[in-house]
């Protein structure tokens, strides 16, 4: 969403910009780096880009960072306006924008998730992964993991369901949703056993601290409101980037042929992703139902992006715990079910 300008951040905006860039200058040049992309500067705008960049932490608002660098704020938004529509900087400033219409809403998020998921997918695990240097551990970790999370379905979808207060449309387009999801998780079941995990033994096994914290999380977003609910989809759900058939197979062939041994598990993601496709989930169900011109509350509209913000750090710690956990050599695959003997030792100790 942009202003009457035209443009994107305002005076009181607060921009951050992606917490792994960095700035490198070469002679009259200042290259902004993040992992996906160099930003190259000349002239004014290297000087500019000079003085601003240890500002944009998103605690700074636009007219502090101009009092700060003797910088015009009109000159600043310029140039952190091109960063915006690279997706390497976001105003943080989103949630105060007061009430605003469901068509303003949706897409301020759809900036805001896009960013998020470049944070996301520039963690170590992500790196690792994709320079084929995890561990067979890791890898099926990840997978019993992930299958933890998405069996998880029938228990935080379910509730976004139970606890929809809006129309009986909404509740039926939410049902709808979650009938779609709720069997998936028999499909990366499938594909563990493949590889040659016993399928009792990964449902029986427990979900990472990390896992069920992520979960607990999602639980307690479907009942606050199914507006705050359905907008974090906008974040799980794909970006519609390679979410063709074609790509879809060219990215998991080299995660095969990275990790052979994984061939059942990178199958079923295949699988599960070619679902996806078919079913249109590379558009949210949070655009579905709320694109519109029905206003939202400045307080539903700050809740949003709360939600979405510390659920980005559910999604990190997810993935940064199964990366540390199951790279060790000694840690159990899948993990074991407590038993009973277990309480009655801890008994005898006490």
């Amino acid at each position: 969403m942009t202003n009457q300008m035209g443009r994107i951040l305002t005076p009181d905006s607060l921009p951050k910009c992606l917490p792994q860039a960095t700035l490198m200058v070469k002679g009259h040049e200042a290259i902004l780096s993040v992992p996906s992309n160099d930003y190259t500067f000349s002239g004014k705008s290297a000087e500019m880009i000079q003085g601003v960049f240890s500002f944009l932490n998103g605690t700074n608002t636009v007219d502090i960072i101009s009092q700060k660098t003797c910088l015009a704020s009109e000159d600043i938004i310029s140039l952190l306006d091109y960063l915006c529509g690279e997706s390497v900087l976001i105003d943080i400033n989103n949630e105060n924008k007061g009430s605003l219409t469901g068509y303003q809403l949706v897409e301020l998020v759809k900036q805001e998730v896009v960013f998020w998921r470049q944070h996301i997918n520039n963690q170590i695990f992500w790196e690792k992964v994709h320079n084929g240097t995890c561990s067979k551990r890791q890898i099926l970790g990840w997978g019993i993991e992930f299958y933890h999370y998405v069996d998880a379905a029938n228990e935080y979808m379910a509730a976004g369901v139970a606890y929809c207060r809006e129309s009986i449309g909404v509740r039926q387009k939410i049902a709808a949703h979650y009938a779609e999801e709720a069997g998936h998780g028999e499909i990366f079941l499938q594909g563990l056993m493949k590889d040659g995990l016993p399928a009792t033994l990964v449902k029986k096994s427990l979900p990472l601290p990390s896992t069920r914290a992520l979960i607990n999380y999602l639980n307690e977003v479907a009942m606050e409101s199914s507006l705050v609910y359905t907008a974090v989809f906008s974040l799980m759900q794909s970006d519609g980037k390679s979410f063709s058939k074609t790509g879809l197979n060219e990215y998991y062939s080299q995660l095969i042929e990275l990790y052979p041994f994984a061939q059942g598990m990178f199958g079923s993601f295949l699988k599960h992703a070619l679902i996806d496709a078919r079913l249109d989930h590379q558009v949210s169900i949070f655009e579905n139902l709320y694109a519109n011109d029905e206003i939202i509350s400045h307080r539903e509209v700050k809740r949003t992006f709360v939600t979405i913000r510390q659920l980005v750090n559910y999604f990190i710690l997810y993935y940064e715990y199964l990366f540390e956990c199951y790279g060790k050599e000694n840690s159990q695959l899948p993990r074991r079910a407590p038993q009973l003997i277990d309480f009655l030792l801890s008994e005898n100790k006490e």
